[in-house]
């Protein structure tokens, strides 16, 4: 017992029970996110709070015009594993106290700085599932509804185009494809919100990152189906390296891992793909450094 204990000493960081139903039972569908885990593995400066929603019908996510003292990212991309670009829906996205309705009709990375009022956020159409990846930077969400911030200066927006980045799915290397925040210009990121994210379809086997090392900063990553109406459906291998041991784990469901700093881990080798899956990391950084294990 106290050497399978031993053999198994890094399980802590993994959390397989995962996928969840909607926040609201009336919008039907199911999302993965960080509020899976718990206890106390996540590290206390680690402010950040992710989810991925399948969106399968018509409905008004958040009606109140507000504004944040943090940075929102919002990632809106089809279901279609082969086509990340197909994308049969509308999504009406509100900015600023004018109330400035855009259209989303097409992948988009949404960007809601610090103190810019956003929402209502309406899923008005629904053809096909989409998917939306929300990640706030911080861990206790908080908003000022228009109007509640009586001492607040108001200063013009020159255009709220710019907070919306389209043509944002890119091929990768290993013949999927992904959505990154480096596709945002560098100069809508606020400098505080410090973060890598990358979501990428993984469509046959390979090896991501064969090298044992480890960083500074926490970084997440989340496995889960490509089927928006069963995201639980998982038909693939992904084989996980923790330590300097390179203790093996085997990741066979929708999964979160935790890496938090000083942790060796990898190699990361998507080792059978019967059917396509969802990666996404997430680095708690605004550069990307690791330290190789030299054993």
């Amino acid at each position: 017992m106290e050497k399978q204990q031993e053999q198994n000493k890094y399980e802590t960081y993994f959390f397989r029970d995962v996928i969840r139903g909607a926040m609201k039972e009336e919008w039907g569908g199911q999302m993965i996110g960080l509020g899976s885990i718990q206890g106390d593995i996540i590290p206390s400066d680690v402010r950040m709070t992710l989810g991925v929603t399948a969106v399968r019908r018509p409905y008004m996510f958040h009606e109140p015009l507000h504004k944040h003292l943090f940075t929102e990212y919002f990632y809106f991309f089809g279901s279609n594993p082969l086509d990340m670009n197909e994308f049969d829906a509308e999504v009406h996205y509100t900015f600023g106290p004018e109330r400035e309705k855009h259209i989303i009709t097409s992948p988009t990375i949404v960007t809601a700085a610090p103190g810019v009022y956003h929402c209502p956020l309406n899923y008005a159409k629904i053809n096909k599932p989409i998917y939306c990846l929300e990640a706030f930077m911080t861990r206790g969400y908080s908003g000022v509804d228009f109007g509640e911030d009586l001492l607040e200066v108001r200063t013009d927006e020159p255009d709220y185009n710019r907070y919306f980045t389209q043509g944002v799915v890119r091929y990768n290397q290993w013949g999927g494809e992904m959505i990154s925040l480096n596709t945002v210009p560098e100069h809508i990121l606020p400098a505080g919100a410090k973060l890598n994210m990358d979501l990428t379809v993984v469509k046959k086997p390979y090896i991501y990152n064969g090298t044992t090392h480890k960083h500074n900063f926490t970084e997440f990553y989340l496995f889960f189906g490509s089927n928006p109406m069963d995201m639980n459906q998982f038909d693939a291998e992904v084989e996980f390296c923790f330590g300097k041991e390179k203790e093996r784990y085997l990741i066979t469901g929708p999964t979160i891992v935790v890496v938090p700093p000083g942790v060796f881990h990898s190699p990361l080798n998507f080792s059978r793909v019967n059917k396509p899956i969802y990666f996404l990391e997430v680095s708690l950084t605004s550069r990307y450094r690791a330290t190789d294990f030299k054993g």
